[in-house]
């Protein structure tokens, strides 16, 4: 992947794109800066004002860009866990209308496409097959492998790899909290997992994204403890002695958790179990 920093990284990496294929993947580590990075690459596609080096801070088109509220950009779920049918049978209706401007480019963004049920990616693919004249689509995901091959044959691949300050990255740091909590004592670990709600607002979508960073632990403990390559930064020294199938168990956990963050289940009762099910394999 390329490493970039920030959006002038994006902006010159494809400053020599000027004919554009129908649909892009931007696989990431990053949804959220690679979300922005999308819109900047939509304002390429759709305002025709900044290949004249006329568009400048009082663009209307940009302006409604970066707000979310121009007719020809349509946005699909930057907050949701899962994406459902009905909202892409949304898009599809919104695809067959022409823009207002005369000759304009519409895009379409999926945010977090490796979340899409299969069923819901065939409808993509079937679009993507039957490309319509003036439509593109970037579709954004942080886990590439989990997108049917059939799509990616169909799509331009731009690699995003955002460089991060650990020293800043909370996410991590929470995860690594929680987990010496488990470590320790059971009984102050469920004790935090008000604390841990608090920090995530309660929110599925965070607490869904809080859980992935914790597999990425366990992967990486995984990787370490079978000497594989690893990366140093998801590394948590009180999990090295444990045996590996005390290890690959807390990983399924993990994943099933994930599988059940989906659906309408209280999250305290959920982390409780949780904590309770690790306990057992330490």
């Amino acid at each position: 992947m390329a490493k970039i920093s920030d959006i002038s990284d994006f902006e010159s990496m494809t400053s020599n794109i000027t004919s554009f294929s129908h649909a892009y993947i931007f696989n990431t580590n990053s949804l959220p800066k690679s979300f922005i990075c999308a819109k900047v690459f939509a304002k390429k596609i759709i305002c025709n004002q900044i290949y004249d080096d006329n568009c400048n801070k009082d663009c209307d088109i940009c302006y409604k860009i970066d707000n979310n509220i121009f007719d020809d950009l349509y946005i699909i779920n930057p907050k949701t866990i899962s994406i459902n049918t009905e909202e892409i049978d949304k898009l599809m209706e919104y695809m067959k209308t022409k823009s207002l401007r005369a000759n304009g480019n519409r895009v379409y963004i999926i945010y977090g496409y490796e979340r899409l049920s299969r069923d819901v990616s065939n409808k993509i693919l079937k679009f993507l097959e039957e490309p319509q004249e003036n439509i593109y689509g970037i579709l954004l995901t942080e886990n590439i492998d989990n997108i049917l091959s059939t799509i990616i044959s169909r799509c331009q691949i731009i690699n995003l790899y955002f460089e991060k300050d650990e020293n800043n990255d909370e996410l991590l740091n929470t995860a690594v909290l929680f987990l010496i909590k488990i470590k320790e004592k059971l009984n102050e670990s469920i004790a935090y997992t008000n604390e841990l709600l608090s920090y995530v607002n309660n929110d599925r979508v965070m607490m869904y994204d809080f859980f992935e960073v914790i597999e990425k632990i366990f992967s990486n403990i995984i990787k370490k403890t079978m000497k594989k390559d690893y990366e140093e930064k998801y590394i948590i020294k009180e999990y090295i002695g444990c045996e590996i199938d005390n290890l690959i168990n807390i990983l399924d956990i993990t994943n099933n958790l994930k599988k059940l963050i989906k659906k309408n289940i209280n999250l305290n009762l959920l982390i409780d179990r949780y904590i309770i099910e690790i306990s057992k394999e330490l």
